[in-house]
């Protein structure tokens, strides 16, 4: 189906058996030793630390890592990662974005070479703006931050950090080579797709550069449904074609060891065509959808460019200072084929756009100071960054001869109005080392300070008549933490850690306005919405030895001022939500009481000799509504990962067996909401339909990882996931099933990836 893309795989192929025809034996597995090897972190103190002495629980992915799990998009990062999902299967939409122990969506800050990734923004069954924005294969490391960190990185750090860090000439030019590159082909079979990718870097004396050039082209993600036909009770996926295209480049000036410049570009296209079988026959006022196509385009450009200094200044050892410039644009498009209710035909469209541009810069600095038998590392700076929103949706109808039909909305509108948000912030963090060694404090705060500017432009206006003007806004936040990390002895250590997030009211909550008489319904504003706060306590204890390494964690967080968009204004609750002025239901954001969330999560890795290692990580939380005492259908079950890991003496081969296990949750434990409104589909709270009876069971999957490297500079990388071909639903999916046929949520049966690298 897409031949150009499988033509350069299979050309890829070719090249490579040239290139392994003559290369060399690579060099012998580092066995054990090489596993427990310490891993350094940046994202929870914005400093490195080795891993084991961050009062934090923080992963890492490794361009390796990504390249074992012949990861294709970026739920592929977190696949064996309890505790964290990237949900979207069985959705036009696709993949939402990271969430983190129960937390998803704008509370979770995505970052890409520090630059923010656009928020997400949905309204109505036309317009759903998610946050897949990023190719894997331009990735060099991935690290996952566990709960608040707004004390270093602001607004929307409620639940997590999720930091993407883009390859470096130096991650190809090893030694003292001048120019070096990768080709690259795979082929994924839950989707039918294939990947052709190329990557270039050079150096000179003081220059060096790199380029990245991915292309993917696939079709639907596979389930495990039987059913076919069309309507909400198909099973088997909708049709799809997907392209998509990346460019990564990166230019680096370092005259000296003391200064460094470098000039980041990136481009993110991705093309998505749906047949929407499954809205067939959906009939709504009498009229009956008889087909839907729908077309669904992303698109991200930033350009940045960062300054390090290394040195020895009064007021800094490092100082890094970031200037960038990101555009984000979603746009979608669907086509209906429509019988109303006098039994005449007629045709319906729809568009949709989402725009998020952000422009800002970002100083930190960092001082190493001596005061007696304790040293500082002091980290401080500003943040200010501006992002600019916009969206837009159109519409008309059409007879079967052309002629336009009466709508009863007023084509084009905005759901909220053209709004500037402006952030600045001043943040500082002391790291404090104490007693030799023992004893690592990091107490740090951070000032925010955000405003938006609001413009009600003619279209907003005419599309939301009698709606109460729109507001600007304006508030600040201080959010502090203090983390504690002491060595008991040599090889344990226990931490501790108290954290503060918040997420500053949305633009499209705070002044979020649409009417439709049609169905009787409105949005209004609310300029009086407040910051959503989050507290965080985490406690845990870390255990490394000659046997292997372990770590458990205890947590709770309290979020408090909780957004609840489209909820009924509580000015007409006493009515049912009706506004007497004008007999419409009228929704609104509002703050809700404290959300809690708490559970504890596990790891270890145990060598089992000299080529063969078992490793384990789990994860469990429970959360819940404290206003109303119902359970937070955004936590997930018990998940627990259990793999082994096998490299032969010989070196050149080696697998993985990896065993996913989840829980299935308690009806006690699901808020089922309710289901109704002018869109079952976005209506339900819960997304979950009592008519499907209990939610869906636990379930265990394998999954085996393999590579061997052909030559020195050549390596295929295989995965067989679902091995067992079972049928089953992440639970993170399940607030997509509303009316639809749960198996349609369904992952893919037993399927195979495949990628072949060749190096030079």
């Amino acid at each position: 189906m897409h031949s150009r893309c499988c033509a350069g795989a299979g050309a890829l192929v070719a090249l490579v058996a040239c290139f392994s025809a003559r290369a060399e034996a690579p060099p012998a597995d580092g066995g054990a030793d090489a596993r427990l090897a310490e891993t350094v972190v940046v994202t929870a103190t914005r400093t490195e630390r080795p891993q084991d002495e961050v009062a934090a629980t923080v992963s890492v992915v490794t361009d390796a890592d990504i390249d074992a799990a012949v990861a294709q998009h970026i739920g592929d990062l977190v696949r064996f990662e309890p505790g964290v999902s990237v949900p979207g299967t069985g959705s036009r939409f696709g993949r939402s974005g990271f969430a983190i122990r129960g937390m998803g969506g704008n509370r979770v800050v995505t970052i890409v070479d520090g630059v923010r990734v656009a928020e997400a923004f949905s309204f109505g069954p036309f317009l759903n703006a998610r946050r897949d924005f990023v190719d894997v294969e331009s990735l060099a490391r991935v690290e996952i931050a566990r709960g608040p960190i707004s004390s270093l990185y602001g607004s929307d750090a409620l639940g997590g950090v999720v930091a993407l860090t883009t390859k470096r000439p130096q991650d190809y030019l090893r030694g003292e080579r001048a120019f070096a590159g990768a080709l690259k082909g795979g082929y994924s079979g839950a989707d039918g797709g294939a990947v052709a990718s190329g990557s270039l870097a050079a150096a000179g004396r003081t220059l060096s550069g790199l380029l990245i050039y991915t292309r993917r082209a696939a079709d639907e993600l596979g389930n495990r449904g039987n059913r076919g036909g069309t309507g909400l009770l198909r099973e088997r996926p909708d049709p799809q074609s997907i392209d998509q295209d990346n460019i990564t480049a990166k230019l680096v000036w370092a005259p000296s060891r003391t200064h460094t410049l470098t000039l980041g570009l990136e481009r993110y296209t991705n093309n998505t065509e749906t047949d929407l079988l499954s809205d067939y026959g959906i009939v709504l006022r009498g009229t009956t959808v008889d087909r839907s196509v729908a077309e669904d385009d992303r698109e991200r450009q930033r350009i940045s460019l960062r300054y390090d200094y290394e040195g020895d200044l009064p007021i800094a050892d490092t100082l890094r200072f970031t200037a960038y410039q990101q555009d984000s644009e979603t746009r979608q498009s669907t086509r209906e084929n429509r019988t109303t209710p006098r039994r005449t035909r007629e045709t319906r469209m729809r568009e949709s756009l989402f725009e998020q541009d952000v422009r800002g810069g970002l100083l930190q600095l960092t001082k190493n100071l001596r005061t007696g038998a304790v040293s500082h590392r002091v980290t401080y700076g500003i943040d200010y960054y501006v992002t600019e929103n916009a969206a837009l949706r159109d519409g008309a109808s059409f007879d079967a001869a052309g002629a336009p039909q009466r709508e009863f909305i007023p084509w084009p509108t905005r759901d909220f109005p053209l709004t500037q948000v402006t952030h600045q912030a001043a943040f500082a963090q002391d790291e404090i080392t104490l007693f030799d060694g023992r004893l690592l404090l990091s107490p740090g705060v951070r000032y925010d300070k955000f405003s938006a500017d609001v413009y009600a432009d003619a279209v907003y206006r005419r599309g939301n008549p009698g709606v109460p003007e729109p507001v600007d806004y304006a508030d600040s936040e201080v959010t502090a933490t203090l983390g504690a990390m002491l060595s008991l002895r040599e090889g344990l250590s226990a931490h501790l850690r108290y954290s503060e997030g918040f997420r500053a009211p949305g633009f499209a909550e705070v002044n979020v306005g649409n009417t439709n008489v049609a169905f009787g319904y409105k949005t209004i504003a609310n300029p009086g919405l407040a910051a959503e706060r989050s507290q965080g306590v985490e406690s845990g204890l870390r255990i490394r030895g000659a046997w292997g390494t372990a770590g458990l964690v205890a947590f709770r967080n309290t979020y408090r001022n909780f957004i609840e968009p489209h909820a009924i204004a509580p000015a007409f609750v006493a009515r049912r939500g009706i506004d007497p002025a004008d007999g419409l239901i009228t929704f609104q954001s509002v703050n809700r009481a404290d959300v809690r969330i708490s559970g504890w999560e596990l790891n270890a890795e145990v060598p089992l000799g000299e080529r063969l290692a078992l490793k384990a990580s789990a994860a469990y939380a429970r959360g819940k509504d404290t206003g109303n005492g119902k359970p937070l259908n955004s936590v997930e079950p018990l998940t627990a990962v259990i793999g082994l890991d096998y490299r032969p003496a010989k070196g050149d081969w080696g697998a993985n067996v990896l065993w996913t296990l989840a829980r299935g949750k308690d009806a006690s434990d699901v808020n089922r909401g309710d289901v109704g409104g002018a869109d079952a589909r976005t209506a339900a709270p819960s997304g979950l339909d009592l008519r499907f009876g209990p939610p869906p069971g636990g379930y265990g999957v394998v999954d085996v990882l393999a590579h061997w490297d052909i030559g020195e500079r050549v390596r295929l990388n295989a995965g067989l996931f679902n091995v067992g071909d079972k049928a089953y639903i992440r639970w993170a999916d399940t607030v997509g099933i509303v009316a639809d046929a749960p198996a349609r949520f369904t992952q893919p049966g037993r399927n195979v990836n495949l990628s072949l690298r060749v190096r030079f």
